[in-house]
This record gives C-alpha cells, structure tokens and sequence, in this order.
C-alpha cells in the first residue's frame, strides 16, 4: 500500500503569511496539491496540518484525505515527515509531496510508484533537475525518524541509494516560496483550469 503525504504545516515565514490557503484562481493553493495526489490514483492521500491546521481542514472539508496533525510543527519540516510516517508505519511506500507545489501533475505520482522498491528513494528529474515529490519505501524509514529541524527528504539522498526518474513535468521544480511566486504559477494555472 502507498501513501501520498502532503506536508502543510511550516509557518510560510518567507511568504509572510499562511500561504497555502491564498486564492490561486478562485481557490486555496492546497487544493492544487491535493487534487493532483488524488487524480493519481495510487494510494491514500493525508495532508500533514500544524498551524493552522483548523484553516487548512476546513479548505478541505468534503475532499477525501486524512489530515494528520503535527504537534511538533515548530520544529520544522523533518517534524512533518515523522508525523506522516509514524501515523502509517505498515506501507509499503510514503509519497512525500508539498502543499506549495499545485503544478505536480497526477501522472508524476504514478511514475514514481511504478519505480517502488528500486531503491529505498525514488526521486522526480525533469531535464536533469531532481524535484519533487520523492517516493520514500520502508528502508528510508529508520533514516526519517532521525532527522531533525527544517530539513526533509533531501537529507537522506546522501545517506542511502536513490533512483531517478525522468518525469515529464516542469511542475516538480516549481514551488510557491514568495508572493511573486504565486503570480508566476497563477499564469500556468488559470490557463488550464
């Protein structure tokens, strides 16, 4: 069984404000996210609340996702990716996406899985670039429960093996940081929707 766990509980300090509820084309950013994990097809999908996790549930009432509450948010990403697999240890592999990324496309998700067991972390290229989400099986587990502070799976890629995909999918390098970010991304998007 897979899991796709978008991590939303930083503290969007570079955005100055919770980023992941702004209007993108007439709807919350973290929409786009789930949406995207959902279309996939390929397993379960929770989003990794802290903050505001009240805001960001109430976003998603009616949309078939577990929401996992991260009481350690504070202490930064790594904090969500322990949330995420301590609330599911029996999968087979953990998807771990972000919520400030809405230009993933559902078939990334399914390249990924396709891809699972061939090493402990698969990760997203598009012309050579690694993004993300990454695709993290039960050997990356141990390494996970280790880490600390505002870093995530990126860490572990020097600590164990990692396959690369080659996805067609400029989305997996675009992600929503600053607000001349968003503008940029609500370009693509209310293009296509």
């Amino acid at each position: 069984m897979i899991g796709i766990f978008i991590l939303a509980a930083g503290e969007s300090k570079r955005f100055g404000g919770l980023k992941l509820l702004v209007n993108l084309c007439g709807r919350p950013l973290i929409s786009y996210s789930v949406e995207a994990a959902l279309a996939a097809g390929v397993g379960s999908v929770y989003v990794v609340v802290g903050r505001e996790a009240r805001e960001i549930a109430a976003a998603l009432r009616g949309v078939e996702v577990g929401v996992i509450y991260n009481p350690w948010f504070r202490q930064g990403l790594s904090s969500s990716l322990k949330a995420a697999v301590l609330s599911a240890p029996r999968l087979d592999g953990y998807v771990v996406a972000l919520g400030d990324m809405p230009l993933v496309r559902p078939q990334t998700y399914r390249d990924l899985v396709k891809h699972l067991g061939e090493a402990p972390i698969i990760a997203p290229t598009y012309k050579g670039r690694r993004g993300n989400p990454v695709l993290l099986d039960r050997r990356a587990l141990p390494h996970i429960l280790t880490l600390e502070g505002d870093i995530g799976a990126r860490a572990l890629l020097g600590a164990l093996r990692v396959s690369y995909v080659e996805v067609d999918d400029p989305g997996v390098l675009i992600d929503i940081d600053e607000p001349d970010d968003l503008a940029e991304a609500s370009r693509a998007i209310c293009n296509e929707y």
